[in-house]
Order: structure tokens, then C-alpha cells, then sequence
């Protein structure tokens, strides 16, 4: 007598056995993305980068090789530098008065020990101090500021070697 399984009782071939397990492993790391996406926070957007590709200008140049632009262009094989002085400046317009939260400063090996961020809404007499260091350290600043305005301006007052101040990007 030869009896007949129905389908859903039919033994499995290895290939069979196989398909239904990367099956129930898809399935069960769906299920998992999807338990991990509701109970993950919300992730922070990023801060906006305000200053790359506007005007800005700059109390001295080393050369023409070293324009302020090169401070602000996003190209990170570019760079402002400055006359060997002290004090210097580098003026960003963002064209429209804005909320700064971060300023990130990448500094060149000549760098500003002491120096300020400052805001102003004119870019010219009234500058409003955000931020304020006479221990810079060079390499990547990145720092956190609460300010508003129209022009961002890195003023140092010192420098930490003999040469000008020079940033890769602001």
C-alpha cells in the first residue's frame, strides 16, 4: 500500500530546509529593524554649514597663494593666511542674520593662541563677543557658541608661532 504525505506534510529536501530558514532569518531581522526603529531616538540633524562659498574678507594675506576665500571654500587643501602680526581678522558675511551654535575652526600649524569669535549685524562697529579663549590649542576647534548675526569674525590677538594665523576652514 503506498500512501501519499499531502504537500504540507511532504519531507524537505537539504535545498528546501535551506530556503525556509533564510526565509525565517529575513523575517526575523525585519522584525528586529523595525523594533530598533521605533524604539531609537530621533537622530540630531546636522548643523548647517553657514559660511561655505560666501563673502568674506580678511585684515592681511601672507600672499595671493593664501586668500580669505580658501577659509570658506570646502575644499580642505586650501587655506587664508595671514601677514606675520598680530592682531588679525577673518570676516564672514552669511548675507542674512543667523543663529551661530557651532564655529569650527581648522587650524593650519600656525594657529592663534588667544583669540575671539564675535557677531555683528553690520560687520563693522558693533561686535558682539561668543566666544573668547587666550589658550587656543590649533588642530580642529570645534566650538560651541550661542550668537546672532549677519558677519562672523575670528579676531586673534595672539599668535602661537612666528608665523601669520592661517585655517585650512572656518
Amino acid at each position: 500500500m503506498n500512501r501519499t504525505l499531502p504537500p504540507s506534510r511532504t519531507p524537505l529536501s537539504r535545498a528546501g530546509r535551506g530556503r525556509r530558514l533564510a526565509a525565517l532569518g529575513s523575517a526575523l531581522l525585519l522584525l528586529l529593524g523595525a523594533y530598533l526603529a521605533i524604539l531609537a531616538p530621533p537622530a540630531d540633524a546636522a548643523d548647517a554649514l553657514l559660511s561655505q562659498g560666501l563673502p568674506v574678507t580678511a585684515s592681511s594675506t601672507e600672499s595671493v597663494a593664501f586668500p580669505a576665500s580658501a577659509a570658506v571654500d570646502g575644499n580642505a587643501g586650501t587655506r587664508w593666511s595671514s601677514a606675520f602680526s598680530d592682531p588679525q581678522w577673518l570676516r564672514v558675511d552669511l548675507g542674512v542674520s543667523a543663529t551661530v551654535s557651532r564655529v569650527v575652526l581648522r587650524w593650519e600649524a600656525a594657529y592663534a593662541r588667544a583669540f575671539t569669535i564675535e557677531t555683528s549685524p553690520t560687520g563693522t562697529d558693533t561686535w558682539t563677543t561668543i566666544h573668547t579663549t587666550t589658550a587656543g590649542t590649533g588642530g580642529v576647534q570645534n566650538l560651541a557658541v550661542t550668537g546672532t548675526g549677519r558677519f562672523v569674525r575670528v579676531n586673534t590677538t595672539q599668535r602661537a608661532t612666528q608665523y601669520g594665523v592661517s585655517l585650512w576652514e572656518l
